[in-house]
């Protein structure tokens, strides 16, 4: 007599598991929408997202060589 194993892992199709990483990936950029809005909502402004650190980019300095 064969022994009763449930079938716990067995009951997953592939269509399943493509529909559950369809919509954890949605899930994800929805939430990194969100924070992103929010926490770059400081630097909107007149509806145009201004960011200091893009604008002006930092001064190029060059060394001189050592004249020994």
């Amino acid at each position: 007599m064969p022994r009763y194993v449930p079938k716990t892992y067995n009951n997953r199709s592939v269509l399943r598991v493509i529909i559950g990483a369809f919509i954890t990936l949605v899930l994800f950029v929805f939430i990194l929408f969100l924070v992103l809005f929010f926490s770059l909502s400081r630097y909107v402004v007149d509806g145009q997202l201004e960011l200091s650190w893009l604008d002006d980019p930092p001064p190029v300095t060059t060394i001189a060589p050592d004249s020994d």
